[in-house]
């Protein structure tokens, strides 16, 4: 973040300051030597200067030379077909094997060595795939390996299929494939392009070394390239070096890549595999990015240089995707239409989700928190009873207990949203059995039966949700769905999705894997053994452990009505789901890290995603910090997915913990309409600043503490603790969402806040609607009282807030806005400052009768009344002004109300009116 600057006042000069009295040092100043030094005589002769130049280049230029071309402490080694330089920079340096290998070692894998001990590739590389001059663009193809050996333990692949596939939607994505030659689908039946170029982009693919380049039309930059690394190709494995020409990176689900890092793309219990990097080209003043695909063990290597290094695991093809951008607005676009991942649940999953996660499954103790939560109108919208309650393996009989709480719930007006653990008890239960014999469990490399492993104090089989024995794992599953849709539950939350093993203490030595990657332990220890094999194969689960979270979600929602809401702990970047990390600790680190995440999926097109409140790992601190706690609510009450454990709702806190906490989800409440209009215009819910503001490049792209909810809202949390004031980088003039205060614009402000402060600011020109929400509970047709729920506060009317922009003359102002109800039913308002003030308000409906069957029958899900507006930006008062607007969409579908504009300063003739402008 940014750091204030202080200056003393009496160093500024300012009214406050004392004028010090001025002071002559009266000191002779003793006389010096006047003849100049040996030196300077030499560099102010012409000819002594030349000479010395011509001297030095004579020894530099052949030493260095020498160096790039021929030395053998940094060069390849004696061999007769040299290729490439092992001169080039040290941020170019893209490693070559494992590590610690010895001279002779790195000259017979044909990389260069250097006295430091480390191994790199030759630039360019002499591990490269060598293309056909006869190739005809437009057709398949086939490449092969300028060497046979690599540097891991496979050799090369003899034939690589290559394909180019542009797209004729003129979108600026392209797509480059790799797969193996024999892989007749590989090119996923689409047929490639012979005009290798778009409007604005040409593609060049260099022979006979295989490289790609692609180039910008208007200047000939290139924004993508091959080049500058080594290209492996092996049976099971592939390293690509790709370059986005770019200066900033962010992606793999974080806000900012940091040079010099690796990055495992592997599902574990705390996030999923996002293999989308993008990038910013400061001197182009531009965007572009790629999305991979990761079906297994991925490493991703970020260099100084902004390298990126992909090592993975290969199964039948890798695909790149480019996406040429060139602003971030348009890159999400591009991101999204490859991705076809909208998710519009219900509108009661925008609401606050409850689920016991204590270590011991106990209905008892359940049922009197739920009662407490109900008694005491703490808000929430659903309840998962216990997320160690409903197993796959396990009968789920509906007994007395569980009914009573299920009606509990519904009299409330609760969901039920149940949690589904997905792993299977091992024992004679039938659902093991059933798979057993379907051959769709992962197997023990040892004596190829069921791998059993120890998952919440069960022993417990594993599910291969992505074997090609498909119809094997139907006939089971539909043998268990009944069970599930015995529930006759509103949703599912999906538990145990990646498998997890939690006595696991295999993990793989050196060799037994053809790369691996330095933070791999780590992540085994908190998956299966290494060595696990799929259920239809002796491939490790390893090589296809991101596609099991993917292909349960498509066996579930083929079963399940569409509008039935789904939580998952993992999935794919197509998934429609809402996605929620596991094994979240509850620090301020994790909050931070979960700012970062939130902006680093946002931006690249994963929107309905979440944070679980106040963590939900299954180990950690017995008290939770209570100023954490609203911390971390007031985050998460930006986002579309709201879930808090049930030992961490606002009555396990202090009361003034607890009006916090209740303060940040009345907030929520109001602001879900905008939440709503994004999730449907499958927009970018929370965007990095340099979204909006590219000019504000320097301070705004690696700032990911703060950011834009929309493009309306300015938010920066407060995410270190007793924090009495943040800094807070303001591109242009913002209005405090609350009060109207007027924001300093291109400044950063040391802004002070307080415990119950979630710092949010208006963007001039934008109108933002919101619920008037003020109760916390809500009396039912049988008097009975309950919390407010997020169904309800649908039915309150709509406040609008507002900033106004100006013209230079700050004589005419306007400011509009827009919220999206339902899928074609839209309204639309302004605001126009002159003479007067004028405010309009329009729907535009394309299905009335959905519309009238939504907010004007007696069954009515919502409120389409706009009450008043609250306007900030008046070029001549710093007060909010306020007007009522008395619209409804029943009675009229537009709606026009003009002010007298009390502020209006300017010329007036002889009549006191207001002269033209």
């Amino acid at each position: 973040m940014f750091r204030g600057q202080e200056r003393d006042a009496s160093q500024m000069g300012g009214p406050g300051s004392a004028r010090s009295e001025v002071r002559y040092d009266a000191t002779v100043i003793p006389e010096f030597d006047k003849r100049p030094a040996f030196i300077h005589v030499l560099l102010l002769n012409k000819t002594i200067r030349l000479f010395v130049v011509l001297g030095v280049g004579s020894v530099i230029i052949p030493v260095f030379a020498y160096l790039f071309f021929f030395s053998k402490e940094i060069g390849h080694g004696s061999k007769r077909d040299i290729i490439g330089t092992c001169g080039h920079p040290t941020l170019y340096h893209v490693p070559c094997g494992r590590n610690n290998l010895s001279e002779t070692e790195c000259h017979q894998l044909g990389c260069c060595y250097t006295t430091l001990a480390t191994c790199y590739h030759s630039l360019p590389s002499e591990h490269q795939l060598i293309i056909g001059d006869d190739w005809i663009p437009g057709t398949p193809a086939i490449l092969s390996p300028l060497r046979s050996g690599t540097p891991y333990v496979e050799a090369a692949l003899p034939e690589v299929r290559f394909d180019v596939i542009i797209p004729e939607d003129g979108s600026g994505r392209m797509s480059f494939l790799l797969s193996k030659a024999n892989n007749i689908s590989s090119a996923r039946n689409q047929i490639p392009t012979k005009v290798m170029e778009t409007r604005d982009l040409a593609v060049h693919v260099y022979s006979p070394t295989f490289f790609i380049e692609v180039k910008r039309k208007i200047d000939q930059e290139v924004i993508f390239s091959t080049a500058r690394g080594p290209l492996i190709v092996t049976e099971n494995f592939i390293e690509w070096t790709l370059h986005l020409g770019a200066d900033i990176l962010f992606g793999l689900g974080s806000a900012y890549l940091e040079p010099g890092r690796k990055h495992l793309l592997l599902n574990n219990l705390n996030t999923s595999a996002t293999p989308i990097v993008m990038g910013y080209n400061a001197k182009l003043k531009l965007f572009n990015g790629v999305i991979f695909n990761t079906p297994g063990l991925t490493e991703v290597e970020i260099l100084g240089s902004r390298l990126i290094i992909i090592r993975a695991q290969f199964d039948k093809n890798f695909e790149v995707q480019f996406m040429a951008g060139p602003t971030p607005a348009m890159l999400h676009q591009q991101s999204k239409a490859i991705l076809q991942n909208q998710y519009t649940p219900p509108y009661w999953t925008y609401g606050v989700h409850v689920c016991d996660q204590s270590a011991k499954r106990n209905l008892t103790i359940v049922r009197h928190d739920l009662e407490v939560l109900l008694n005491e109108t703490i808000m929430f919208d659903s309840h998962c009873l216990h997320n160690d309650q409903f197993w796959i393996s396990d009968s789920m009989t509906l007994d007395k207990e569980f009914d009573f709480l299920r009606q509990l719930l519904r009299g409330a007006e609760k969901k039920f949203l149940p949690s589904l653990v997905l792993a299977i008890s091992y024992g004679g239960n039938p659902t093991f059995i059933d798979a057993r014999d379907h051959g769709i469990l992962f197997r023990n490399p040892s004596n190829l039966l069921a791998y059993q492993g120890r998952l919440r104090n069960r022993t417990v089989v594993y599910v291969d949700w992505r074997t090609s024995q498909t119809s094997n794992l139907s006939t089971w599953f539909d043998s268990q769905w009944q069970k599930i849709a015995n529930l006759a539950a509103d949703g599912y939350t999906l538990e145990e999705v990646n498998p997890r093993d939690d006595r696991n203490n295999s993990l793989p030595g050196p060799g037994k894997l053809i790369y691996q990657p330095e933070r791999l332990n780590d992540t085994l220890e908190e998956l299966l053994p290494w060595n696990t094999l799929l259920s239809d194969s002796s491939e490790l689960v390893l090589s296809r452990h991101n596609l099991l979270g993917v292909a349960m979600l498509d066996l579930i929602q083929k079963k399940i009505d569409p509008t039935i809401p789904l939580i998952s702990g993992a999935a794919g970047m197509h998934s429609r789901v809402a996605t929620l990390p596991s094994n979240v600790s509850a620090s301020w680190i994790a909050l931070r890290s979960e700012v970062d995440r939130i902006i680093g999926l946002s931006v690249a097109g994963i929107s309905f995603t979440g944070t679980p409140i106040c963590g939900n790992a299954p180990v950690g601190p017995a008290n939770v910090s209570e100023e954490l706690c609203i911390r971390w609510y007031q985050f998460g009450s930006l986002l579309p997915l709201f879930r808090v454990s049930a030992d961490r709702t606002p009555n396990r806190f202090s009361r003034y913990g607890r009006r916090l906490m209740h303060a940040a989800l009345r907030r929520r409440y109001e602001l879900l309409e905008m939440l709503n209009t994004l999730i449907l215009e499958d927009a970018a819910i929370i965007r990095p600043m340099f979204y909006h503001y590219e000019e504000s490049a320097n301070f705004t792209t690696e700032l990911w503490e703060q950011f834009m909810f929309g493009e309306a809202v300015l938010v920066a949390p407060v995410l270190l603790p007793q924090m009495t004031q943040i800094a807070i980088y303001f591109p242009d003039t913002f209005y405090e969402l609350w009060s109207g205060q007027q924001m300093p614009a291109n400044d950063v402000l040391q802004y002070a806040v307080v415990e119950s402060d979630l710092p949010m600011f208006l963007r001039p020109g934008f109108i933002i609607p919101l619920r008037e929400v003020v109760e916390e509970e809500i009396v039912l047709e049988g008097g009975s009282v309950v919390p407010m729920s997020v169904e309800r506060s649908r039915l309150k009317p709509l406040l609008l807030i507002g900033a106004f922009t100006c013209n230079a003359r700050r004589w005419k102002c306007s400011t509009t806005g827009h919220v999206l109800l339902l899928a074609g039913f839209q309204l639309h308002f302004g605001v126009d400052l002159d003479e007067r003030i004028v405010v309009n308000v329009r729907a535009n409906v394309s299905t009335p009768e959905l519309a009238q069957q939504a907010a004007c029958s007696e069954q009515a899900s919502l409120n389409a009344t706009i009450v008043r507006v609250q306007l900030y930006g008046h070029p001549n008062t710093t007060q909010p002004l306020e007007y009522a607007v008395g619209y409804d969409y029943c009675q009229e579908p537009a709606k026009q109300v003009e002010f007298a504009n009390l502020h209006r300063k300017g010329p007036v003739d002889a009549y006191g009116n207001f002269l033209a402008k």
